[in-house]
């Protein structure tokens, strides 16, 4: 059933009035994703369709409850796509929550985050206000930090509606290299590779077997193969698409698969857990039943942060603890958005 952007803003306005809480749902693919809320459902899946696509401009329009393959069917169509390389979850899964939740592919440290290609968002705020920010350019720059502030921000700050994004066009040719390996090696190799100007576009260690993908013209290519001595995998496109929608073995077992975020020169310890270092030594996915706050405490001696990806438990903080400055900050951003604490409350802290 289709929704119209007034409903929804009238569907707010009653729960600041009232002071109930919402549960923001639509496609509900990433359900699992951060801290259980609860609140009467405020579902945006209606409110879905590409509202402008312009292939010579590089931008795209959407409504937050299009489903994210459409989005992408329509890029294919013109040799473009979403340089963030957003994972697709399910079939349901939609731009909108693409954005909330922030997440990123492979590509990522090679394109950009997700936060990187939003040129605008029209969101509702927690008082039931149609705001507008950003455009669709990259040198329209009125409001486009508030655009990337709600990216990630899993929706307590606002009710995302519609969002320009910036696209990018698809590799002309695109190959992957592997190679069997320690992990010690695996980050000497992605650390010697990283101060090369190859056309790196993804590389992931699994463990066992190191993968880099290379993308752009084909001389470039061959002559990369050549340096680097590595097989190229002409099955490797499914085992990226795995990584890119968590559905490799690691996502799909671990009772617990943990996030981590970590500089990369930074050299964690895992014994026997299993783990897939991802976006060049910059991630790792972690399949982890060690207590929660020792995993935050390694995360930050390292210098990075770590995240509950997923969990089979309900009552466990998921994110990160922060600092005092950080948390004030984020609660001050919080009265201003949404001071009766009413859009998906708890969903990434307690107090927000």
């Amino acid at each position: 059933m289709e929704t119209n952007a007034e409903q929804l803003i009238e569907q707010v306005r009653d729960a600041a009035s009232h002071v109930k809480p919402l549960r923001i749902v639509a496609g509900n693919s990433k359900a699992f994703y951060g801290n259980n809320t609860q609140g009467e459902p405020l579902n945006i899946s209606g409110y879905r369709g590409i509202i402008s696509y312009e292939p010579t401009e590089l931008y795209i329009t959407a409504r937050a409850g299009t489903p994210l393959i459409e989005v992408e069917q329509a890029l294919a169509g013109s040799g473009q796509m979403l340089a963030f390389d957003p994972p697709r979850h399910t079939e349901a899964t939609t731009i909108g929550g693409v954005v909330a939740c922030g997440l990123s592919g492979p590509r990522r440290p090679y394109a950009g985050a997700a936060r990187d290609f939003i040129l605008g968002i029209t969101c509702i705020n927690g008082r039931g206000q149609l705001l507008r920010f950003g455009g669709q350019v990259m040198k329209n720059v009125a409001g486009y930090d508030l655009s990337r502030l709600l990216t990630g921000s899993f929706g307590t700050l606002g009710v995302i509606l519609d969002i320009t994004l910036k696209v990018l066009p698809v590799a002309r040719h695109e190959l992957t290299c592997t190679q069997n390996m320690s992990l010690q090696q695996a980050r000497q190799c992605l650390a010697t590779i990283a101060t090369q100007p190859y056309p790196v576009s993804a590389a992931a260690f699994d463990g066992e077997k190191l993968y880099i993908r290379l993308s752009g013209k084909r001389e470039l290519l061959d002559e990369t193969v050549r340096t680097l001595k590595m097989d190229v995998d002409a099955d490797a496109n499914a085992w990226w698409q795995k990584l890119r929608d968590h559905r490799l073995p690691l996502f799909e077992t671990a009772a617990h698969c943990w996030r981590l975020s970590l500089p990369v020169t930074a050299q964690p310890q895992f014994n026997d857990e299993g783990f897939i270092l991802d976006w060049g030594g910059a991630q790792y996915w972690l399949a982890s039943n060690r207590a929660g706050a020792d995993i935050f405490q390694q995360a930050a001696e390292l210098g990075g942060s770590a995240t509950l990806f997923k969990t089979s438990e309900q009552n466990q903080d998921r994110f990160q603890p922060l600092p005092d400055t950080l948390l004030r900050l984020h609660r001050g951003l919080k009265d201003a958005f949404d001071p009766q604490r009413i859009l998906n409350p708890g969903r990434m802290y307690a107090t927000l």
